[in-house]
């Protein structure tokens, strides 16, 4: 069978990341990737719109021209975009990776859509070098507002003033032009705003003490699984997608209230106090929690039992 995965996701993106891992582990099926406005090779046998907003409405375009089944697989923060509507109610399969997320879509559409859990997974390094605390906060993150970076430098202030030796790096291309120049006002002495190739992503996590997450909804974030992978603590906004990932059994990190500074001390004090035997066990649980719920191999093959079922259908 022949997949046209629909995308605009960009290298060094969240979405792209989870397509190119989507293309690595399927079985069995031809997988191309076609950004919005192309055609693909030949004619597929399904299309799948990765993102409701910037996939979804070429792939309805392309999933009627060709008479196939339309996938919509929602990247998280298109669960709450307005204007989707058309094309979530348009799709044979909607997927996800929260159980959570198709009770959301039902309540924003008004009635149950066919939905399937795609759970996020992750690669877990053999070995990692293990580093004492020194402060380094993470924000993988495009500066736009949906991902609230202004947050995590008034955060960041916040803690400061409180006597935590911190610094914060964001991570992440300037996808709205006039945020980015806000965040950029606002990046103080303490505040390093850039960019990093997908290659140089593993050093960046690497020289990171704690990984932060402020956005104000997320899909289960690559970058918080990345972070756990490579060892480092996360802090998680509580909102759609991180409060399902963190509620996980087993799952590592804290979510935090963004009023509330006084449990965001307690949580980098921990870990600035925090034992190399307890630094050990930490990354170890992360490990483990991470190869039970998020195995890429568990993700691949939720897809493709989506992408049977079509064939099946399609060959009574």
């Amino acid at each position: 069978m022949h997949v046209a995965l629909v995308t605009s996701a960009e290298p060094g993106r969240g979405n792209r990341t989870t397509v190119d891992r989507w293309v690595e582990f399927v079985r069995g099926f031809d997988i191309e990737v076609v950004a919005p406005g192309a055609e693909p090779a030949c004619a597929p046998d399904v299309v799948d719109g990765y993102h409701a907003v910037h996939g979804g409405p070429w792939a309805l375009e392309l999933a009627r021209r060709f008479r196939v089944p339309l996938v919509i697989s929602l990247g998280g923060t298109d669960l709450f975009a307005p204007g989707v509507e058309p094309v979530l109610l348009a799709a044979d399969c909607v997927t996800g990776a929260f159980q959570e997320f198709g009770e959301r879509l039902r309540e924003r559409l008004g009635r149950a859509v066919p939905y399937a859990v795609v759970p996020r997974g992750v690669r877990v390094p053999d070995d990692l070098p293990l580093r004492a605390f020194r402060g380094r906060v993470l924000l993988p993150a495009g500066l736009r507002p949906v991902k609230d970076v202004l947050l995590a430098i008034d955060l960041l202030e916040r803690l400061r003033a409180r006597g935590l030796p911190l610094a914060l790096r964001v991570l992440g291309p300037a996808m709205d032009r006039a945020y980015a120049a806000e965040v950029r006002s606002r990046a103080g002495p303490f505040v390093a705003v850039g960019e990093a190739a997908p290659a140089d992503m593993r050093e960046a996590y690497l020289d990171a003490d704690v990984v932060w997450n402020t956005s104000l909804h997320e899909g289960g974030s690559n970058a918080l699984l990345e972070a756990v992978a490579h060892g480092c603590a996360i802090f998680a906004r509580d909102v759609p997608g991180n409060s399902e990932l963190l509620r996980e059994e087993g799952a590592p990190g804290a979510l935090f209230d963004p009023a509330d500074t006084d449990a965001a001390e307690a949580f980098h004090r921990a870990l600035h106090a925090e034992t190399e035997k307890a630094r050990r066990a930490r990354v170890a649980a992360g490990h483990a929690w991470l190869r039970r719920l998020h195995d890429p191999r568990a993700e691949a093959a939720a897809l493709e039992r989506i992408f049977s079922g079509f064939g099946r259908r399609k060959a009574r």
